[in-house]
């Protein structure tokens, strides 16, 4: 690593190209994995009950441990709850140390249409505080994001430039629906996270036999469903997309998450078992290791209990 004076600030440490760009592949890659345990959060929809699944996922990357992730979901006819935890893990985990927690609310319409109403995500690296992002919507689409450490006032600001988007978890929810329903994944669904703005396109793919490994609890057949990412605003310049196997020229912004879906064993909905895709650094693999319904209270339920 070298290190670089600057006359404001004092000394700083700047990465050399090969670290930023790892850096930058690990940033992409947390990214894809976020989108993995997002999209294990719709499988089931429980009729007006609080059972729900409670999943455990874990990640690899570039044959390395990178995280150990569980999810849990709620959901009613009219209503959903999801809410997932992260930690890094292995010499991936301690490089960078970091951990996440993520939940999202929102409303089903009767026409089977996601409103979110509330999300709030909170990433944790290297002991500080943990940085927030809160993101209520109002009745028109517009969302209100407030960005602080955790702990701190929240200060919501108006986005109105990003009216009609959704936040990740909400956006997965319709495509992983599709899946479980039977029907082919597909649309354009517009994704806001109260920083990054990015479109994720959903294309059925082919199916096929996964072979299974130690990692992984489920092997047979499975459906596969292409997930192209592509970063419209709020990226860095030189924030790095994918492998150039994916990409289309050299100045193309999307990357390709490959996900495979399968009811992992008997009384479970269709959820994904299987993520990859393929960086200049290696392939992340994430793996779907445990699965199991649960108890799990809807906001509402919550509330009626206080």
């Amino acid at each position: 690593m070298r290190i670089r004076r600057r006359r404001r600030g004092g000394t700083a440490l700047r990465a050399d190209p090969s670290r930023r760009t790892f850096l930058q592949t690990m940033g992409m890659a947390m990214a894809m994995v976020g989108l993995v345990i997002l999209m294990a959060v719709s499988g089931p929809r429980p009729a007006a009950s609080a059972e729900g699944v409670t999943l455990g996922y874990e990640g690899y990357f570039g044959g390395l441990h990178l995280l150990t992730a569980e999810v849990d979901l709620a959901r009613s006819d009219s209503a959903y709850r999801m809410e997932t935890r992260a930690q890094g893990r292995g010499l991936v985990g301690w490089f960078i140390d970091w951990s996440s927690k993520a939940v999202t609310e929102g409303e089903i319409e009767a026409d089977g249409a996601l409103t979110p109403r509330w999300h709030q995500r909170e990433i944790a690296q290297n002991g500080r505080r943990p940085k927030a992002i809160q993101i209520e919507y109002r009745d028109d689409g517009v969302p209100m994001v407030a960005r602080m450490r955790v702990g701190d006032e929240a200060n919501f600001r108006e986005v109105s430039e990003r009216r009609g988007t959704m936040d990740p978890m909400s956006a997965v929810t319709a495509i992983v629906d599709q899946m479980a329903a039977g029907t082919a994944c597909q649309g354009s669904f517009p994704v806001f996270d109260g920083k990054l703005r990015y479109d994720v396109t959903a294309r059925m793919g082919n199916p096929g036999e996964l072979k299974g490994n130690k990692y992984m609890m489920y092997r047979g057949q499975a459906a596969r469903c292409d997930l192209v990412l592509k970063a419209i605003d709020g990226f860095e310049e030189e924030e790095y997309r994918g492998s150039p196997r994916e990409r289309g020229a050299p100045s193309d912004d999307t990357i390709t998450l490959t996900m495979w879906f399968a009811s992992p064993t008997n009384g479970l909905p269709t959820v994904p078992v299987l993520a990859t895709a393929n960086t200049d650094f290696g392939g992340l693999r994430i793996y779907l290791a445990r699965a199991a319904t649960a108890e799990i209270p809807t906001e509402g339920q919550r509330a009626d209990a206080r």
